[in-house]
Order: structure tokens, then sequence, then C-alpha cells
């Protein structure tokens, strides 16, 4: 019972996903866009669970943030979060949410599985909200896309929750970049130890069926998903990463952090083809390991090109002569990284550790910036007050989503080079790469936009 958008409806628009008109967004709407008008943000998180009770915590951290509501299809999520808002309104259906407390609240976040992120932030921005959103910022590209032309289109304030983007260690590395200190680059290397246990990969769809928990609406849960039997253990909470109908897999997970310095420092466009050579998913789950290569136009910042940025998941990691080419080892670069190699050396991007330049006797004199970290719920907050500018708006989201998700379509298509028409968002002459841009919606749950 599900119902694919039709292509045409894909190419609405060269170069923006799916239009969307003015009359649509000013249906119904009850927020209110502040503009720095309100001294105090009126907050709902929806899903407060795992990283969204992360999300609550630091939003609700912010001086100037009240938060009157949660919403989670759970209600063991919901008992979790009430020590951070005692006094908040509670409830299961985000749709409920905003049709009970018109006018009451300012801005929400989005911290639910993939594949219910565009479902509801459009429907937030429709309704005049702000909104913080996790990443990946959707499960398609086509929701991406018609989530950037809504936030801009409404004067929304938006953020991804890519926090390594504020923190000190991408921003050290942002300006380490800057200084050309190792040329022209010709190729990029990303890599991820996920999934690497954290979830389920490379299975298939568990047999038989379980009751539903009393605190877990199930039907809720999957939304926009096709409709299938609970089953304890296999999907909530956080082991629907891995299933094709509900996450987007271990780039999904990772790339938005992880190729964010190669979109960030290099001004990457869309690439021109991608190529995978690992495993395809089963239909149920992604496969266990990835290897996705990608290829970019030249830009001021890069040889004559193509600019190769090659993604490597399931602890594989960049090929033992290139590093050895730098004078280090596998063992001696951490389980997640960027890698840009110039012409005259490289930088180790690393969100969570040191940043690194190679070859490593050739900069030891290099003085590393001394920076602190920037809070990036709070830098989101201050924009929403008008008091400052979000990092990481869906204007810049949606195209280092699109990225990543372009390469989930290329393991579905194994050994084969996808040439890839960005205006168009559509691939050269394969319309069964294109159906994988858009989302498949069940019936009686239709995504505002799309």
């Amino acid at each position: 019972m599900t119902a694919q958008i039709p292509r045409r409806s894909l190419l609405l628009s060269a170069g923006a996903g799916l239009s969307l008109s003015g009359a649509a967004l000013a249906a119904a709407p009850f927020g209110t866009i502040l503009n720095g008008r309100q001294k105090t943000l009126r907050h709902a998180a929806i899903g407060v669970g795992g990283m969204g009770r992360a999300d609550l915590s630091q939003i609700a951290s912010h001086p100037s943030v009240k938060i009157v509501a949660l919403c989670d299809v759970d209600s063991k999520m919901i008992e979790g979060a009430r020590e951070i808002a005692p006094d908040a309104r509670e409830f299961a259906d985000y749709r409920e949410l905003f049709k009970e407390m018109a006018g009451d609240i300012d801005s929400v976040s989005v911290s639910t599985p993939d594949h219910m992120h565009a479902a509801i932030s459009m429907a937030a921005m429709k309704h005049g909200l702000h909104v913080y959103c996790q990443k990946p910022l959707t499960q398609t590209v086509a929701e991406s896309r018609a989530m950037a032309k809504r936030a801009k289109e409404s004067g929304a304030v938006t953020q991804m929750g890519i926090q390594n983007h504020s923190r000190k260690q991408l921003r050290t590395a942002k300006e380490i970049f800057d200084r050309n200190l190792i040329g022209k680059i010709h190729s990029v290397h990303v890599w991820t130890d996920r999934p690497n246990g954290w979830w389920a990969q490379g299975a298939g769809r568990p047999e038989g069926t379980d009751p539903v928990p009393e605190n877990l609406d199930w039907d809720l849960w999957l939304g926009i998903a096709p409709e299938r039997p609970y089953k304890s253990g296999a999907y909530h909470p956080f082991q629907w990463r891995g299933r094709e109908d509900f996450g987007t897999g271990a780039q999904g997970d990772m790339a938005c952090h992880l190729m964010d310095p190669a979109t960030w420092f290099l001004g990457l466009g869309m690439p021109t083809s991608i190529r995978s050579e690992g495993p395809p998913p089963n239909g149920e789950t992604f496969p266990l390991w990835s290897q996705v290569r990608y290829e970019f136009a030249a830009n001021k910042h890069t040889t004559r090109g193509p600019l190769v940025l090659t993604w490597t998941d399931g602890k594989r990691k960049p090929p033992v002569d290139v590093l050895a080419e730098l004078g280090t080892t596998r063992e001696e670069v951490p389980a997640n990284g960027c890698l840009f190699v110039g012409t005259e050396g490289a930088l180790l991007a690393d969100p969570y550790g040191p940043q690194r330049l190679f070859p490593e006797a050739e900069h030891t004199e290099v003085k590393m910036p001394q920076l602190e970290h920037n809070n990036h719920w709070h830098n989101w907050v201050d924009a929403c007050l008008g008091t400052g500018t979000p990092v990481a708006p869906f204007e810049y989201a949606a195209k280092l989503t699109e990225v990543a998700l372009l390469g989930n379509v290329a393991l579905r298509f194994p050994h084969e080079t996808l040439y890839y028409d960005a205006d168009a968002m559509s691939f050269r002459g394969r319309p069964d790469a294109d159906q994988h841009l858009v989302p498949k919606v069940r019936k009686g749950w239709a995504i505002d936009g799309l």
C-alpha cells in the first residue's frame, strides 16, 4: 500500500525539487516567524529518545527557550524527557500537536527515524515554525530539495543536526585548509567504521510478529513507510537505521558528518557521476560495507579534475598505497575521517580528534588554531530570535544530504557508472535509478508539498 511520486512530478522545475506554491504555504499557517520580535522561543520537541533526548537537552539549556511540548510515539521516551520539561504538554502524534497548540509554539526539533523527517518538517514550516532537524535531512533527494525550497519560501530559520560543523575540530581543519598548505586537491577519501555492530545491515526481514508494547503506537511509528508487523528488537528503538524503509544506512548516518568537510571546504556542487564497487542492498537492509566513487567538476580549490571523492564504510579505510605515500598507515588513521589529498601534501579532517597534515615531518612548524566549541543548538536558537545566523541551514544541509543520498542510489547498481544531471534531478538515461530519488509513501500519509 505505497504510492511512489510520479517522475513527471519529480521534474516539475529544473534544479529544484518539487514546486511549492505560495498559496499552499498560506493554506493554514498558525505559527509565528519570529524575526527577532520575541525574547522567548516556545519550543516543541518531536522525537525525544536517543539523539532526540540530546537535542531536547541542548535546546532547553538555552536561557531564552521554553519547552512547551513533547511528542513521541513511545510514551516511555516521553517519561524520560519529563525531567527536562516537566510542564510541557505531551503528544504521541505530531499532527495533533500542531492542531492543538496553534499559536502557542514557535519552533520544533525533529529527531525521529529518517523516513519521517520530511513529513514532519514540511508540515512544521507550512505552519510558520522554525525547524531543527536531525541528519540526514531526509531519506530521499526529492524530499531534501523540497525542504530547502519550503524553508526559503516560508522564511523559517532552519538547522540540520550536524553538531560537528560547530565543534572546534572541523573549524580548526577549515582554518588549516584555508592556509593553502597542501596545494590543489585532486582526491578526497571519506570513511567510517559504521555500521560496526551499531545496528543490523546485510540482514533480511525478521519472520513472525510480536505483540506491540503498550507504550508504543506502531502505526504512528511506521508513518509514511509501508505497513509491516511489529517485531521486538528489529526496528524500535534505533535498529531501524539499517533498514531501507526507515533509515539510510551507514552512509546516511555518517556522511553528513564526514563528507561535510569536503562539501564545505571545497565548495563542491553536485557530482557528475557516481559508481558503487560494493554489494547492493538486499531489499530489506543496506549492505555490511560499501565503496562509492564520486566525480565532481573542478573548481578553484582543485586540480583540473575531475575531483574524485571516495566513500567507504564498514571499517574500510583509504588504500594502503595512498597512505604510504603520505607516510602513514591504516592503523595510524582514525576509524572515521575525511582526507584531502593535494599536490603538495594532505590534510586529515577528523571530527573527533586532532587535525593532521601529511607528510607530518614537513609540517612540524605549523601552528594549529586554538578554538573553542560553538554550541550548534544555541546557534540555531539565537538565529530564531534574530540575533545570529544558522551555520547549517536547510539551504546547505539539503545539498550535503543529496550528495550522501546519491551514494545510496549507486549501491543499487553496483559496478555501473551513473551520470547525474543535477539541474534535472535525474540520471542520464536511467529511469530505474531515478525512482530512488523520490519517496514511497503509504496511503493516507501524504507528505505536504510532495
